[in-house]
């Protein structure tokens, strides 16, 4: 049951960015409900899923790394509705879905039984750890699609012959503050979640922070993002310098999830 109701959010996912790409790169207005309707109902069957697992077993299913994905899949999509909600951005849906769809992907088949894990993922901070962290990341990752936005529609800007992302896509100014407001909710969390971490590693390993390659992307990706957070609060960075840093980062802080996870 776990496997079909898996493999159906995944085709729900794969639909809605397929007929979101549909939408954005064609003149086809007609796909953007059945877009809407298959991401709604993925994103349904998804949150029952997760639900389910989190009620069936007895440690915090997230502590894997296939369950961290699924989970994060589901903040991503989370993430995406709490902005359309807020902002009216549907163009977001071409760029955020996909990902959603490909994070789901790389989780793989579930497995039916719960995984064997050591004993100390029981504790507490390491679970607060993961859900800061892998929250962070779906936070931060608005922050790179409204960078990649706002490069796309800038250039469509100063093109004499703008394409057809031109009508759909936002202003830079509301691309700009969506990247700012995604940064100020996804760093906070990203911290909390390295903290969280720290806390949970000195308690079990002796020690707060394991300088080791594994450990250093995440510490460079905070790093970046502090720097580019300090520098739009004190030296009013915005514009193309914060898009393009947003997306240096992201690619990092992705980096660091697969070096430091898998």
């Amino acid at each position: 049951m776990n496997n079909v109701l898996f493999h159906t959010i995944l085709l729900a996912y794969l639909l809605a960015s397929l007929l979101f790409w549909l939408w954005l790169g064609l003149p086809q207005r007609w796909t953007l409900r059945p877009a809407r309707v298959f991401l709604g109902g993925g994103f349904c069957l998804q949150t029952v899923f997760l639900g389910y697992n989190l009620y069936q077993q007895s440690l915090p299913w997230w502590v894997g790394a296939t369950p961290a994905l699924a989970f994060l899949s589901w903040a991503i999509v989370a993430v995406y509705l709490t902005t359309v909600w807020r902002y009216r951005i549907e163009a977001l849906g071409a760029f955020l879905v996909p990902l959603a769809f490909l994070t789901a992907a790389s989780a793989g088949v579930p497995a039916t039984s719960p995984e064997r894990v050591p004993v100390a993922v029981q504790y507490v901070w390491l679970s607060m750890h993961i859900v800061l962290a892998l929250l962070g990341y779906a936070a931060l990752t608005l922050t790179c699609c409204a960078g990649v936005m706002y490069v796309i529609q800038e250039r469509q800007l100063k093109s004499k012959h703008p394409g057809p992302w031109y009508h759909y896509l936002p202003s830079l100014t509301l691309l700009d503050d969506l990247n700012a407001r995604a940064l100020l909710v996804g760093f906070p969390l990203l911290t909390q979640g390295i903290i969280t971490g720290s806390v949970w590693a000195k308690h079990v390993y002796g020690s707060y922070f394991d300088w080791k390659l594994t450990s250093l992307p995440l510490l460079v990706a905070w790093l970046m993002y502090a720097i580019l957070l300090g520098g739009r609060r004190a030296l009013g960075w915005q514009g193309t310098k914060a898009a393009r840093a947003a997306i240096g980062g992201f690619v990092i802080i992705l980096a660091s999830y697969f070096v430091h996870t898998l």
